[in-house]
């Protein structure tokens, strides 16, 4: 199995965020998508895995309105500066950004939903996902979204795909099916995709995990 690279990433990252947002700009329907997903009720607490530039936040906060909290955490500080300058205070209740990886971050409030919105890298980590989802409250709702391999027979397109993607992904493994490593920990687990497209909507809720040895 293939691992991410942290160090990478976040070098990477350095160097896109100023023009994260123009790159990434046709992947935002399938992100809608994914906030659709989960479902957000007024009030609710929500977290943003991973949540680069946060071109999702605004979006989180229509859905929990301003007695809503957001928490969002990144590794990459270029990356969160340009998240700290999206969303208004008075958007929601409460708005934390956290510089810390996935293995790492330690989140101030349990939350009723997480959204993974293009952190392949981060999903195909079981030390990230169960650090993150051991701080979910049980049954919270998850949605995930990101880019996947066409079918088999679409080589040409999957070899472009593995190329564009270098500069946004450390860890291809599993890239046919990124999201079989999130099912294992979540019930209801579904995801809608396609042969013939790149992109994935999974879905499930928190299933709870033994607590962490100290």
């Amino acid at each position: 199995m293939e691992r991410a690279d942290l160090q990478l990433a976040v070098a990477h990252y350095r160097e896109l965020a100023p023009r994260y947002d123009h790159f990434t700009r046709r992947i935002n329907r399938i992100r809608k998508r994914a906030i659709d997903a989960l479902q957000l009720q007024p009030g609710q607490v929500v977290l943003d895995a991973g949540c680069g530039t946060g071109w999702c936040l605004s979006r989180l906060a229509e859905r929990i309105g301003p007695g809503g909290t957001i928490i969002g955490f990144d590794p990459s500080p270029e990356m969160l500066a340009v998240a700290h300058s999206r969303l208004p205070e008075s958007a929601v209740r409460s708005l934390q950004l956290i510089e810390a990886s996935a293995e790492s971050v330690r989140l101030p409030a349990p939350v009723d939903a997480i959204l993974f919105s293009y952190t392949h890298d981060l999903i195909r980590s079981r030390t990230a996902l169960e650090n993150v989802l051991r701080q979910a409250k049980p049954g919270a709702r998850v949605a995930a979204t990101s880019t996947k391999l066409y079918a088999p027979w679409l080589f040409p397109a999957n070899w472009y795909l593995r190329v564009s993607h270098r500069g946004y992904i450390t860890n291809f493994d599993s890239f046919e099916a990124p999201w079989s490593l999130l099912a294992t920990y979540l019930d209801d687990f579904e995801v809608r995709t396609g042969p013939l497209t790149q992109h994935y909507v999974a879905t499930g809720r928190v299933r709870p995990l033994a607590p962490q040895a100290a």
